[in-house]
């Protein structure tokens, strides 16, 4: 009886659907484009979308009087916004008044890699993605060529140094060389760090930071020239 009850108000609810819906496609369809609300993912510190770029994407090609909600397909508007290089994600729809809704989610930089003459961000997916003329991400800059598996280590260790007070405000900045070994630049200290491979990036930084809790503060840094983390279980710090 219950089943009977459910399929009999699905019924009645489809049957009320159906003419609202082609009723609210013959308002909207001969209607102009007025009104937008574009919200781009307020969480997010980045400011590569707003909101002219977005129209720009969308109606530059189309002529000012050609602007009608009848002409818009929804998985097309979106398709050109998801192919736009710093936006990871879009939701477009139109509200019974006619408003056009257009939620934006952004790529997220973690990294900025400089590699010769090139420079592009590393984003939170491990992903290229080219350099804004817009804005500017303030993120850790690193130099040198990376392979697609450093890149994916590059990212679980720049997050576990964002997520941590101390190394957060004191590595600015990381360089490969030819041989391979990562090294990290300080912001306080005439010094640089050895880090070696980044696969076993948890280890050293916690070296790292049981170094500098007992030395950064209690004594002149200047007088280290480096700071080797490659040993197992221990600091190896080189003075001048």
């Amino acid at each position: 009886m219950k089943n009977k009850s459910f399929i009999l108000v699905l019924l009645l609810y489809i049957i009320f659907m159906i003419p609202l819906f082609y009723f609210s496609q013959k308002i909207h369809k001969n209607r102009k484009i007025k009104k937008f609300n574009i919200i781009v993912d307020p969480s997010s510190n980045n400011y590569f979308i707003n909101e002219e770029i977005v129209k720009n994407i969308l109606f530059s090609k189309m002529k000012k009087n050609e602007k009608k909600i009848g002409q818009l397909c929804i998985l097309k508007m979106e398709k050109q916004l998801d192919n736009y290089p710093f936006i990871k994600k879009s939701e477009v729809f139109i509200s019974v008044d006619g408003t056009i809704n257009i939620l934006i989610s952004q790529k997220e930089p973690i990294l900025r890699i400089k590699n010769r003459n090139k420079e592009y961000y590393l984003t939170k997916d491990a992903e290229d993605l080219e350099l804004s003329p817009f804005y500017s991400s303030k993120v850790i800059l690193a130099k040198g060529f990376f392979s697609k598996e450093e890149k994916k280590y590059l990212v679980c260790l720049i997050e576990a140094i964002n997520s941590d007070d101390l190394l957060k405000n004191q590595i600015i900045s990381i360089k490969k060389n030819d041989d391979n070994l990562f090294f990290l630049i300080p912001k306080i200290g005439d010094h640089y760090i050895i880090f070696g491979n980044v696969k076993d990036f948890k280890n050293k930084l916690n070296k790292l930071k049981a170094f500098y809790k007992q030395y950064l503060n209690n004594m002149n840094i200047n007088q280290y020239q480096s700071i080797d983390l490659q040993y197992k279980g221990q600091i190896v710090a080189k003075k001048r």
